[in-house]
Parts: structure tokens; C-alpha cells; sequence
């Protein structure tokens, strides 16, 4: 079936659909072995050769899957420090095919997305979307009211406040909301206060729930699921 090529180019993870845009009337993209250079161009990329930069596309099929990431793995797959990987967790036919959507550090779980669709990785990745992301969190101590006030309303972090977040509280257990993902955010956001975080986990992204699937499984999903 006759696809957009920038569209194919996007979902093979090589670039976003506008940098594909890009390369594609930069004289970047080749289709059997001309030069294309209209954006309104298409291909089948069963049956086509499509070339970007002089390299052959390999098109895969498109796998979308949650997992419920433990505590003590790194989002990556090798780690110079021989710690355990969320690639350790996944079967040897998907290992090399997908990979995930934004990171949860070494001693946070949770809901963690892998794929190979380099097109909604984009689109969930970039900071602009502003994709929800939910967060229960364990704090040694409850929240005063007035630092409630500034998590809901935007604090500062490293010289620039932050979005505000959605916040509910039960005790010391806390769900809150983010909608940008900075670096290691929610727990420099309590630690900022001088609040020791117990545990950390992630528990949505977007409308996608980790809901009861067991602690470092995985199961597959649809696309529809995610957004």
C-alpha cells in the first residue's frame, strides 16, 4: 500500500515527519533509485526501494507495548555498570526491534512504552505536546498547604518554573500530574521541598493506565491505547 514518504520515513525512526519533510526537498530521499523531491510523493515500502542519505530503509512491523518497569533497571540497553536493563525484561524477537519512550530512572517504577514507531515517539516525546504523565508518589512526611499551592501552581526548578500539575493527596501517599518531563522532575520537585521520596511510580501516560499488569511484565497494545 502507497504511503506518504515522509510518513514511512518517520515510522522507520529515522526522523520526525518535518525533518522527513526536510530531507525529502533537500534531494536527501530516494525512491528505486531517483531522487525525490516532492512532499506530495509516495511509495509502498513492501515493495519499494526508499533510500535516506544513501541508507536502505528497512521497514518492520509497527509494535507497540506497555511494561511495568521494576525498581534497579536502567532504561537502556547496556549499562558500562553491568546493572540490570529494562531490555533484560523483554524476549529475544523484540529486543532489537522496539525501544522506549522517555526513561524512568534507576529507582522509579511504573508504566515505561516501547515501539518502533519513530513517528509517535516524536509525537510523545516532544515537549510541546504537553502528554500527562501520572505519578503516585511516597513521601516520608504530609505536604503543608502552602506547598501544595506552589506544586499545583508551578514552582521553581533550576531558574524556571514549573507547568502546573494536577495534585491529589491522601496522607503521605500522593498522585500528581505533570504535563513536561524534565529531567528526573517529580522527585526534584519533593526534594526541592525537603521531602524524602519513598518510592516513585509512574502509573499513566497520556490515557494509557498501568492498571494490575504485574511488576516487570510487559504485554503487547495498540496504538489506540496509547493516544
Amino acid at each position: 500500500m502507497q504511503e506518504r514518504l515522509q510518513k514511512i520515513i518517520s515510522q522507520a525512526g529515522i526522523a520526525s515527519r518535518r525533518h522527513a519533510e526536510e530531507l525529502i526537498t533537500s534531494g536527501k530521499v530516494k525512491v528505486a533509485g531517483k531522487i525525490v523531491r516532492e512532499l506530495g510523493s509516495k511509495a509502498d515500502p513492501a515493495k519499494d526501494k526508499i533510500e535516506v542519505n544513501g541508507k536502505l530503509i528497512k521497514i518492520q512491523k509497527i509494535v507497540y507495548l506497555m511494561m511495568n518497569k521494576p525498581r534497579r533497571y536502567m532504561t537502556t540497553r547496556n549499562d558500562p555498570a553491568k546493572r540490570k536493563t529494562v531490555f533484560d525484561l523483554l524476549p529475544a524477537n523484540l529486543k532489537n526491534v522496539v525501544w522506549p519512550i522517555g526513561r524512568l530512572d534507576f529507582n522509579t517504577e511504573g508504566l515505561l512504552i516501547f515501539t518502533n514507531d519513530g513517528e509517535l515517539t516524536q509525537t510523545l516525546a516532544h515537549p510541546s505536546r504537553e502528554h500527562e504523565k501520572e505519578y503516585e508518589v511516597l513521601i516520608d512526611k504530609e505536604v503543608s498547604e502552602g506547598r501544595l499551592e506552589k506544586l499545583r501552581g508551578g514552582m521553581d526548578l533550576d531558574g524556571k518554573k514549573t507547568a502546573p500539575a494536577t495534585v491529589h493527596v491522601d496522607g503521605k501517599r500522593i498522585h500528581i500530574t505533570i504535563r513536561e518531563g524534565r529531567n528526573r522532575q517529580v522527585r526534584r520537585m519533593f526534594s526541592a521541598f525537603g521531602y524524602s521520596i519513598r518510592s516513585l511510580k509512574r502509573v499513566r501516560v497520556g490515557k494509557l493506565r498501568i492498571g494490575t499488569l504485574p511488576l516487570g511484565e510487559y504485554k503487547l497494545i495498540d496504538k489506540k491505547d496509547i493516544i
